[in-house]
């Protein structure tokens, strides 16, 4: 995943192909590695407590992976009337047949996306601190199925206006 023009959050969710009931698990993913901050050669796991994705590159080094997407609900809540990464994902999902009901919290990665934990316990929402050209390379460990949106949110979640995300997909 590539931040083509810098300062832009994509929410990524993913599922094993040959049973898409079997997500991505952020938070059990975590809760194996005893951290908070995603590294290179981390696993992330899926519900089924397999290796999903290995962290092999990253230019960036800042990203949330305690799950979770904005949505259209979020947004209100925040003071704007637009979709989220959610509704965006679940449309993609209909499009290859798949019920928006797969699509949980914690199955989504949020790649850029900057969010510091302070001792004290809570976090702010900042500015992303990716620049353009900055990746996350993950390395998938089964047949994954993906779906991906450039995060919806306003400033500080995101720069602003939203700018593309792009990814390469290569083979083994």
């Amino acid at each position: 995943m590539i931040d083509v023009l810098g300062a832009q959050v994509f929410d990524f969710s993913s599922f094993n192909l040959n049973d898409p009931h079997e997500c991505a698990d952020l938070v059990m993913s975590r809760v194996l590695l005893e951290k908070w901050k995603l590294s290179i050669q981390d696993q992330i796991v899926s519900s089924a407590m397999r290796p999903m994705w290995t962290v092999v590159g990253d230019s960036c080094g800042v990203h949330e992976w305690s799950g979770g997407y904005c949505s259209r609900a979020l947004n209100r809540a925040l003071g704007y009337d637009h979709n989220g990464c959610k509704e965006v994902m679940e449309g993609e999902l209909s499009l290859v047949g798949l019920p928006a009901s797969l699509l949980t919290s914690c199955s989504c990665l949020n790649p850029f996306m900057n969010i510091p934990y302070e001792t004290s316990g809570r976090w702010k929402t900042q500015r992303p601190t990716s620049r353009a050209g900055d990746y996350l390379e993950l390395r998938a460990e089964m047949d994954i199925l993906w779906v991906g949106s450039v995060c919806t949110m306003e400033e500080p979640a995101n720069g602003w206006p939203l700018t593309p995300i792009s990814y390469e997909l290569r083979s083994p």
